[in-house]
């Protein structure tokens, strides 16, 4: 998988084993700030990919990741340039401000007693037979039931969403072209729905996230229909199918931590710290796209205009120089430097606030209700350049409710 010339590793990101959490990885980091791949550099130190996050000289490097794939026309094409973290400049600043209004941290608190029902309702499901199958019976529910309040999908809609959601995941895997039929019939299917659901908000508005958008404006400017369509094209990536995965990973990690977990259910006020320390350890994205805008030297790489970098978070996240010695071990009460899996810059995330607030309020109340925590069969994972990273499917086993 790796192989190391003049201190600088060489690895095969393309490699179905590749893992960014390996021992290839971490030797690779300890000899050097990156290493060489085939589809460009991969940084693999927490200074270096906070820095280049931050550096206004790099750009998000999605609006590559389809044409890399020899995807460069067709719809899906021009869905992938309309999809806001593949937009810059001006338009994206725009974008966010209209959109972001909301995601503001008062907006998403409201959203919290509703998570905490649904919550509830779905551990009432299964807790009493003392195990289950974790993203059939609460993963695959969760999330997607906020994103349907927060846009106020009617229930014979939801499932719909559900299904073209796990598709159109797949827009960010390096296997686009093998499914890209798929991905433009959902693709197809999202869009004919978001038209409906403006259409019907703009007759009869409610209280839901496209009834407020509708009626947004920065200094007059409104969102066109098109601009709707990828709004919720990123709620259902971000909102639904990621925070899905990061929860599967939650309970691998804490599984195979239960010390962790009592804790948790102890103190349920370190939801929110557990909540990063899981997606420091286990992020759901562990590779960030960078790409630069101008030729330039970063310490002793010398980095041409268009090249893309590989920002391996996940390896990131456990450098000792910044984390210390015991930077591989989950402690949700220590303070650490910020984990990365957010981004940063222009491109930081517009669904940070939600994306916590779902897992802080999740995950204290499965620690209280799922206690003595196990995996009943070994997790399999897909590779690290899939996409969003998470079980398919996670059979646990915990005590039976007294």
């Amino acid at each position: 998988m790796a192989s190391i010339t003049n201190d600088v590793a060489e690895l095969d990101l393309l490699d179905p084993g590749f893992r960014v959490d390996s021992s290839e990885v971490r030797a690779a980091a300890e000899r050097h700030w990156y290493a060489r791949t085939s589809l460009g550099p991969a940084v693999l130190r927490y200074e270096d990919c906070a820095a280049i996050l931050r550096d206004e000289r790099f750009r998000s490097a999605g609006a590559e990741h389809l044409a890399d794939q020899g995807i460069t026309d067709g719809p899906v094409a021009e869905m992938w340039r309309d999809f806001i973290l593949n937009v810059e400049g001006d338009r994206h600043g725009r974008l966010r401000r209209l959109v972001g209004q909301a995601f503001t941290p008062n907006a998403v608190d409201e959203l919290r007693p509703r998570m905490r029902a649904i919550v509830g309702d779905l551990v009432d499901s299964f807790a009493p037979a003392g195990a289950c199958e974790f993203m059939g019976a609460f993963a695959d529910h969760y999330p997607p039931q906020v994103m349907f309040d927060l846009l106020g999908i009617p229930e014979e809609e939801q499932e719909g969403f559900l299904e073209r959601g796990k598709t159109l995941a797949l827009t960010i895997s390096y296997s686009v072209a093998e499914h890209l039929a798929a991905i433009d019939a959902a693709r197809a299917g999202l869009y004919a729905a978001t038209d409906w659901l403006c259409a019907s908000r703009r007759l009869r508005p409610g209280d839901d996230l496209i009834s407020r958008l509708l009626g947004a404006a920065d200094q007059g400017d409104r969102l066109t229909i098109q601009e709707f369509r990828s709004m919720v094209l990123g709620l259902v990536l971000g909102g639904q199918d990621s925070t899905r995965n990061q929860l599967g990973l939650a309970m691998i990690l804490f599984a195979r931590h239960p010390e962790q977990w009592a804790l948790l259910a102890r103190k349920p006020e370190l939801a929110a710290r557990a909540t990063e320390e899981v997606m420091r350890l286990a992020p759901v994205v562990p590779i960030i796209w960078r790409t630069a805008r101008e030729g330039l030297v970063w310490r002793d790489l010398p980095i041409a205009a268009g090249t893309r970098l590989w920002l391996l978070v996940g390896a990131a996240h456990t450098d000792e120089a910044t984390f210390g010695a015991d930077a591989r071990r989950l402690d949700i009460t220590a303070e650490r430097p910020p984990q990365l899996a957010f981004g940063h810059g222009a491109h930081y995330c517009l669904g940070t606030a939600l994306a916590r607030a779902e897992m802080a309020e999740a995950l204290r109340i499965l620690a209280a209700r799922l206690p003595n925590l196990e995996l009943a069969a070994p997790p399999e994972l897909p590779p690290d350049l899939c996409g969003f990273v998470g079980p398919s499917s996670l059979p646990i086993r915990f005590a039976m409710p007294r």
